[in-house]
């Protein structure tokens, strides 16, 4: 069954902003300030980390205008590499990137949520299982209606973040001086705390590409596509800034290191403890609109994953008169539930990292191959600065692949054990086609 387009150029830009800005901007600034002890290390940092990202949305603009199909990194791999490629991508985003992710913003979801309420932390990961599941249920609906909550929670979201940075500046409760004074220098080379800080930070931007995922029920995908790509980045990146510009004028670096929830802290010196409560709301809304929207874009990688390999056939089914593809996104449902029963959020942070540069720095180099592979398909967006830009990109996906299995290396071979087990199963599914077929 053909799936509908169903998604305008706001929907697919709002998918991103749910996505990226979800939980990460309200707990990974104390990391960084741990590993960086100037302010202005810091928003270089972050700056940084929002080139890193916007690069990555100019070379995701040619993949996704060029191969406007539902499955994103799927397909880049699959076409430029060959069927095995694309199937470990989605084998790898089915059992660690997908559902490790979904599952550890439900952890920050439910902790949230509990403190909220005052419960007690018993309640954590059946509240975690239980957002995951209800919003599972939500989208089998059909897409029309996961989308209007993702759209809704976005706006709350973005309104919020917005809304804090405005009133936070003209509190006059901060000071200008923590711009200029730093916690004490740790001794060596900063280059290796710099990276350090890129992996929490470029995490906390992760999501930017995962519009290409539903690229095949986007109106006009090969331009839309691009255009929410580069105006999301770009949009999170002012945002991320900004929020970073408020917790420094707040509160000294040295203070934010040693910050379990930067944000509820910052909430709490703005408002006392009553709007530390709204923000503890807030958070619980952003991380349901992050969850809603990686079910969105996740089940859909699945989905066409299960059209080219009859492992996974009994996905490719859509649900009916809702025309969303139910049996992909019960199978993440319920795998996200498992990592949740088993996991932790760090465990899961480290565990899904490693594979998200891996196959970023794959699909980048993707182009190289398409172009010479296709050279006449249409392409109604070329890379700017190619093949310079593409090659950074490359590069900075390598260099953080080899900082995350240095310096967290049992999640991270966690992680690339799955991917590796996925070889077996791919020639497994390609004998099992071949007898199907004969």
């Amino acid at each position: 069954m053909q799936m509908k387009k169903t998604l305008s150029r706001w929907d697919s830009a709002a998918i991103i902003t749910a996505i990226v800005i979800g939980v990460g901007i309200f707990k990974v600034p104390a990391e960084v300030a741990g590993f960086l002890w100037s302010p202005r290390l810091i928003m270089a940092a972050w700056f940084l980390g929002g080139v890193i990202s916007l690069l990555g949305a100019i070379c995701y603009a040619e993949l996704s205008s060029s191969l406007p199909e539902t499955g994103g990194n799927y397909v880049y791999l699959r076409e430029s590499y060959g069927d095995l490629a694309g199937f470990l991508f989605g084998w790898t985003e089915l059992l660690v990137v997908r559902a490790g992710s979904i599952a550890a913003v439900a952890f920050i979801a439910a902790e949230y949520f509990s403190s909220l309420l005052s419960l007690d932390t018993l309640f954590v990961k059946p509240a975690a299982v239980l957002t995951v599941l209800a919003l599972c249920l939500v989208n089998i609906r059909g897409l029309d209606r996961g989308k209007k909550i993702h759209n809704v929670l976005s706006a709350v979201n973005i309104s919020a973040i917005v809304l804090m940075v405005v009133f936070g500046f003209l509190s006059g409760k901060g000071d200008i001086r923590n711009f200029r004074n730093g916690g004490l220098a740790p001794a060596g080379d900063i280059l290796p705390l710099l990276g350090l800080a890129l992996v929490p930070i470029l995490w906390t931007y992760g999501g930017w590409h995962e519009n290409t995922f539903a690229a095949g029920e986007t109106k006009d995908a090969a331009r839309t596509l691009p255009q929410a790509l580069i105006g999301g980045v770009l949009a999170v990146t002012g945002l991320y800034l900004a929020a970073n510009c408020l917790y420094i004028y707040l509160m000294p670096v040295k203070e934010i290191a040693g910050s379990c929830l930067i944000g509820s802290d910052v909430f709490r010196v703005l408002y006392g403890p009553y709007g530390r409560r709204i923000f503890e709301a807030v958070v619980v809304m952003a991380s349901v609109g992050g969850i809603n929207a990686m079910i969105i874009t996740g089940s859909r990688v699945t989905y066409a994953m299960a059209k080219d390999n009859r492992i996974f056939a009994y996905l490719e089914k859509t649900g009916g008169r809702y025309g969303a593809p139910y049996r992909a996104i019960m199978v993440t449902g319920a795998w996200a539930s498992v990592l949740i029963l088993q996991g932790t959020f760090a465990e899961l942070l480290f565990f899904t990292g490693i594979l998200f540069w891996l196959f970023f720095a794959m699909s980048v180099a993707g182009i190289f191959r398409l172009r010479k592979k296709f050279p006449d398909i249409p392409r109604p967006y070329k890379v700017w600065g190619y093949p310079v830009t593409p090659f950074i990109f490359i590069l900075v996906c390598a260099g953080l692949f080899i900082n995350t299995l240095v310096f967290s290396p049992l999640p991270a071979l966690a992680g690339l054990f799955l991917l590796a087990s996925g070889v077996p199963v791919y020639i497994f599914s390609r004998i099992n086609t071949k007898k199907g077929g004969s």
